[in-house]
């Protein structure tokens, strides 16, 4: 997959609000942009000339800052995902039903 392409698909994950953005296309996105920073480390190693190299460390450059932004929204709505599933719903007091009170019941009115 072309750099940019990997590129805007973060920027894509990274500009929904978190309930929208799914875990694993998540992750799956952030491991496609170490393979490609690896790759493109390795190019680098085998390149000559100046310029190629400096336009290979600009990618790379630009792959790893977004790579960082993903993993931390990552491990972020994860934390998140993990602290809700473990914490207790709320007690919602509305749905309870409400106590009889002894003033309405028929035995008292009776007698």
């Amino acid at each position: 997959m072309k750099t940019t392409k990997l590129v805007a698909r973060v920027r894509k994950l990274l500009s929904r609000p978190p309930q929208d953005t799914k875990l694993k296309k998540l992750r799956k996105t952030v491991k496609a942009l170490k393979k490609k920073q690896e790759e493109l480390e390795d190019k680098l190693k085998r390149t000559r000339g100046k310029d190629a190299r400096q336009r290979l460390r600009q990618k790379i450059d630009v792959l790893r800052a977004q790579r960082q932004k993903g993993a931390e929204v990552y491990r972020r709505l994860k934390a998140e995902r993990d602290a809700a599933e473990e914490a207790p719903p709320p007690a919602d007091t509305a749905e309870q039903p409400p106590e009889p009170s002894t003033a309405d019941s028929p035995a008292d009115n009776a007698g």
